[in-house]
């Protein structure tokens, strides 16, 4: 199952492939500039819109990768989805290969650029001082769980959503800016520094503990999310 959507995510992956290699270093290139220049401050407590950023940037970082003809977006009145997901659809093509396949496309979109974002970052002073090597890794592999938990919403998403109105959007947003603020609160209320530090704190004090839960943590959400996606593709009619 998993070898078909794999024939299937390369055959997608291969249309615009320039297109999506060239997004995957100018994003690269531009989070790692910005970084080199402001980790000190982070370090320091830069403070909630640091830490928003960073969650922002490695939670969001697929949904800047993928071009725009394959983005979720609006396609009929009322319905969002990922139009290559609709023409694939169409296909008669097994639904847990269909649904495989766009998680696939999401590991070959972001797998790269957290790779070489952390490899950028072991050239950041800041880090080089406050880091021992068994912690770096232990801090790349909370911030790559992290990236890959949070950024699995899109290839689930992709599937599509009925009845989205613009209340229902201006909604969501409410809604996840509310919940990322309410899960950076108990940092500065029980560690009274932002999550960068305390991932950087964990990460030394813990480093194998670290890895171990940030690996199982990625695991276990990525499963969730694909049998959510499948039990989805099952309940909802997605023809046009």
């Amino acid at each position: 199952m998993w070898k078909e959507a794999t024939r299937l995510a390369l055959f997608e992956w291969k249309i615009e492939w320039f297109k999506r290699i060239f997004l995957q270093c100018l994003l690269t290139y531009g989070l790692l500039m910005f970084s080199f220049g402001m980790m000190d401050g982070v370090l320091k407590g830069g403070g909630i819109g640091l830490d928003f950023f960073y969650l922002a940037m490695f939670g969001l970082i697929y949904g800047w990768l993928v071009p725009r003809s394959f983005q979720y977006q609006k396609i009929s009145a009322e319905t969002y989805a990922s139009p290559i997901f609709f023409m694939l659809h169409k296909l008669p093509i097994a639904n847990n290969v269909l649904v495989r396949s766009r998680f696939i496309i999401f590991y070959l979109n972001a797998f790269p650029v957290l790779i070489l974002l952390f490899i950028g970052f072991t050239f950041i002073p800041e880090l080089q001082q406050v880091l021992s090597t068994s912690g770096f890794i232990a801090f790349t592999a909370i911030w790559m769980s992290y990236g890959l938990s949070v950024g699995a919403l899109f290839p689930a998403s992709d599937l599509g959503d009925r009845h989205v109105t613009n209340t229902k959007l201006v909604a969501i947003t409410i809604g996840l800016i509310m919940t990322i603020t309410l899960a950076i609160s108990p940092s500065y209320i029980f560690y009274d520094d932002g999550v960068m530090n305390l991932s950087i704190d964990l990460a030394n004090r813990w480093p194998l503990i670290s890895i171990v839960i940030a690996t199982f943590i990625a695991i276990i959400s990525n499963k969730l999310w694909i049998n959510y996606a499948i039990r989805k593709i099952k309940q909802v009619d997605f023809d046009i």
